[in-house]
């Protein structure tokens, strides 16, 4: 019963899809006449005055149905074919729109050339207004300019008579005899160095070594000789 069933489901669906594709469709006589197919709910949906063209059939015992149908397994999509792109060999020029002069330029002319007078005009008009403001100035400020001389010169020649009269008063205080005394113990000052054989000392061991460094090259020097 379970078989019969699932028979008449499996039936159903594929007469609904042969209806799908015989209904788009006119059948026509041999005589060439057309004729309009009458769509009656009858016969399973199935047009009036039609059979089907293809049989189902069921195997037992499987699922397979075998409608007679061939199956097309590989779908092909219609593809828009892409010309492909290629380099210009050929490059046009770029134009570039300059503008025109209206003026034409042309060459100088061996003609007499008119030279140009008193270009420097203004410069030299400014040299001469100096000039006369320079003697207005120095012919109104004539005494006040010889006043601030007289006395910055004044106060130049205090200074050195202060400096004469300074060295004078050393000269008449100074004496020879003293000058000299005091030469002559600069001279004979003893000397000491600070170290002795690398060796930082105090002033009298220092003192007390070279007197004994001297005395014994005075021994070497006046050592006893035999004479004959």
């Amino acid at each position: 019963m379970s078989i019969n069933m699932l028979y008449a489901a499996f039936r159903k669906i594929a007469i609904s899809k042969l209806n799908t594709a015989a209904v788009a469709k006119y059948s026509t006589q041999r005589s060439g006449t057309m004729t309009i197919l009458s769509y009656l709910p009858d016969n399973y949906g199935m047009p009036y005055g039609t059979e089907p063209t293809h049989r189902i059939k069921f195997i037992p015992g499987t699922l397979n149905i075998d409608s007679g149908i061939s199956i097309h397994k590989n779908i092909k999509m219609p593809v828009v074919k892409i010309l492909p792109l290629y380099r210009p060999v050929n490059y046009l020029p770029i134009k570039y729109d300059f503008p025109i002069l209206e003026k034409s330029i042309d060459l100088p002319t061996n003609e007499k050339i008119v030279e140009k007078q008193a270009v420097r005009m203004i410069r030299i008009r400014h040299k001469k207004i100096k000039k006369h403001k320079r003697r207005k100035l120095r012919k109104k400020m004539k005494f006040i300019w010889e006043k601030t001389r007289f006395k910055r010169n004044q106060k130049k020649e205090k200074l050195f008579q202060t400096e004469l009269v300074s060295k004078i008063k050393e000269a008449e205080a100074f004496d020879a005899k003293e000058y000299v005394k005091e030469r002559l113990n600069i001279l004979n000052k003893e000397r000491l160095p600070r170290t002795y054989r690398g060796e930082i000392l105090p002033t009298e061991m220092i003192r007390q070594f070279l007197n004994e460094k001297k005395a014994k090259k005075e021994a070497k020097r006046n050592k006893p000789r035999l004479t004959l």
